[in-house]
């Protein structure tokens, strides 16, 4: 590209009509939240949904280069920092300061362990590690079933 032209490498985000550059993921992630919480503020009937979110799962990359995907044998039992996320923190954050009952299913911290169950290796394309997806079953599974057992918690009744 020349010096002159008007795209850039990096990330461009549409912010009501105008094109945004040079925006951070992370505060393009917050504004993203924060339309949610509007619309959910403004939208949702209390008395007949429930609103729910999920955190962020855990990065298991082994850098930022995002090049080597370390899947482990088994589970690990040190999270090495990977049981937070700045996302998620973001998610808990606009949350908090919502009116509307929300329930945040927070699975960073209980996916943080299981670095054994990315697809890795075993995908079509064997020579690109894959730490972006899990195995099924496996981890999502149990994220679901979070969510159920909150679905069945009013008496065993969906709402």
């Amino acid at each position: 590209m020349g010096g002159g032209s008007i795209l850039q490498l990096g990330c461009y985000f549409q912010v009501e009509g105008s094109l945004k550059l040079g925006m951070s993921i992370a505060t393009a992630f917050r504004m993203a939240l924060g339309t949610w919480a509007s619309w959910v503020e403004t939208m949702i009937d209390t008395n007949k949904t429930r609103v729910f979110i999920r955190t962020f799962e855990p990065s298991h990359w082994s850098n930022q280069t995002r090049r080597f995907c370390n899947v482990t044998q088994h589970p690990i039992l040190e999270t090495e920092g990977r049981d937070r996320s700045p996302f998620s923190d973001t998610v808990l954050e606009v949350v908090k300061n919502m009116t509307v009952p929300v329930t945040i299913l927070h699975v960073t911290s209980m996916s943080a362990h299981r670095r054994d169950a990315h697809v890795g290796t075993w995908s079509d394309s064997a020579s690109v590690p894959d730490c972006s997806h899990w195995c099924l079953p496996g981890v999502p599974d149990a994220w679901n079933e979070i969510l159920l057992s909150y679905l069945l918690a009013n008496n065993g009744f969906l709402l």
